[in-house]
């Protein structure tokens, strides 16, 4: 299937799920099932593509080199995770053909569609990531798990085998927690675990958590500080804990992030007010 890029009226056809709760879900069953034989770079690209699938739901198409920045990693090393979710089907790449501008006819970006639980399949363990995430499992699967011998194991056919634990694993609901949108712990990588920590307690959502980060960044890049945000990042701890207080004390008329965003703004104004001050005595010592 070749699609045009830009091209709305195509991208919705491909819409796989009802809602963005249904393809949460498909994600959670996929991850609790295979998340073991990923590597954190497939994780946190599988997590950064949900979050890009909301508004046609289960259809994304970020560049690659977005993906990059999002989660930190090298282009080379999201292609490779994107390769590995392709092989286990829980996403289907479709590409697209330039329709405009000097190179028109050549290959666009990548349309990323995430697939319901029911097209995933286990694969090798040689055609896969090194694994490095361990899937959280309730004590009831655990022992489950553990009553099963490495010879009664042996003594099943591949093939019988993996469709065996494909149907029982995916379709185990009161193994997995449903939520409406997806927890703090998918947030992806760029944003700080000190920033997520402090955030989490007060938005349990990873959208929300992203969006509050991306407005401090926003509010960083703006400010034309020196230093890196990493250096001032308890300056945006500080001022989401006071836009907190204002809200608890009914002060914010509008909204939350709005309020969020001219805090930090004003501090970062300080530091680099102060930034400025430091190179000016330099220049004159």
């Amino acid at each position: 299937m070749r699609l045009s890029n830009a091209n709305y009226t195509q991208y919705r056809q491909l819409q796989s799920f009802d809602c963005i709760q249904a393809m949460n879900h498909a994600i959670r069953q996929f991850l609790y099932t295979y998340g073991h034989e990923l590597s954190e770079s497939a994780v946190e690209v599988l997590k950064t593509l949900s979050r890009h699938a909301c508004d046609i739901v289960g259809v994304a198409f970020p560049k690659v080199e977005t993906l990059a920045a999002l989660v930190g990693k090298s282009v080379r090393t999201v292609q490779r995770a994107l390769a590995t979710l392709e092989q286990y089907g829980i996403i289907k790449r479709i590409p697209t053909i330039r329709t405009n501008g000097k190179h028109k006819g050549g290959n666009g970006h990548n349309v990323y569609v995430i697939q319901p639980v029911e097209n995933v399949k286990e694969l090798p363990t040689d055609t896969v990531d090194t694994p490095r995430v361990t899937p959280q499992m309730s004590p009831r699967q655990e022992a489950s798990d553990a009553d099963v011998s490495s010879d009664q194991v042996a003594q099943k056919p591949s093939e019988t085998m993996l469709r065996e634990t494909l149907h029982s694993r995916l379709n185990k609901k009161d193994d997995i927690t449903s939520a409406p949108s997806l927890d703090e712990s998918f947030t992806p990588g760029i944003v700080p675990e000190e920033f997520v920590n402090t955030v989490a307690p007060f938005f349990r959502s990873a959208d929300a958590i992203f969006e509050l980060y991306r407005r401090a960044l926003i509010a960083y890049r703006r400010s034309k500080l020196d230093k890196p945000i990493e250096d001032v990042l308890g300056t945006v701890i500080k001022a989401f804990k006071q836009t907190i207080f204002a809200q608890k004390r009914g002060r914010i008329r509008a909204t939350f992030h709005g309020y969020f965003y001219r805090i930090l703004e004003a501090m970062l104004a300080v530091e680099r007010r102060r930034e400025v001050g430091k190179l000016y005595d330099f220049l004159v010592l």
